[in-house]
């Protein structure tokens, strides 16, 4: 080593000295260690067999953790679409008014095809829709497709064009709060 890096380092020329000579030291004997330890675990090797004891395995099938991941993604994909689902179920608006059907009576010729010809005196005339608008005021929070959804029940592309055509509006998505829409109903007389 150099005088520079010995002053450097605060290593004195004894110590450096009394390291390279262990070095030496340890590279000779190096060898007969290596081969005493290999005669030790070849003579433990051998009493091992001698008694008959097996080495046991710790290790699992890769199947084992192949069938428990996927039980377990089963299970989670299960739990996420039934929280979902019930998620959904809880923000829908559900109607009020529920419509159930009329019993009608079973007999026997109920599910045969009758043939009913039209008197012209039973016929009775269906007057044309009549055309009637309501007004609504928008509110913060408001979009034509929720508004086409309050007053129609369902969204349908044709009910905005009637709103917009209404309103004479350029841009469905320019509302603003407080502004005044025309929505077009359309009402049939009985």
């Amino acid at each position: 080593m150099k005088s520079t890096t010995l002053r450097r380092s605060n290593i004195t020329r004894e110590k450096v000295a009394m390291m390279e000579a262990l070095d030496r030291y340890n590279r000779a004997h190096q060898d007969e260690d290596f081969y005493r330890k290999q005669t030790k675990s070849h003579e433990l090797d051998a009493l091992w067999q001698s008694f008959g004891v097996k080495q046991q395995r710790n290790e699992k099938a890769p199947q084992v953790y192949f069938v428990a991941g996927f039980i377990a993604g089963v299970i989670i994909t299960l739990l996420i679409t039934t929280f979902v689902s019930i998620l959904i179920n809880l923000s829908t608006p559900k109607d009020d008014t529920i419509v159930v059907p009329a019993k009608t009576k079973i007999t026997k010729d109920s599910g045969k095809f009758r043939f009913i010809p039209a008197d012209a005196t039973a016929t009775k005339t269906v007057e044309p829709a009549v055309p009637v608008n309501e007004s609504y005021t928008v509110k913060e929070g408001d979009t034509l497709e929720s508004i086409v959804i309050r007053f129609y029940g369902s969204f349908d592309m044709s009910k905005v064009t009637a709103i917009q055509e209404a309103n004479k509006m350029a841009n469905p998505n320019a509302l603003s709060i407080g502004q005044k829409l025309i929505i077009p109903m359309t009402k049939v007389s009985e």
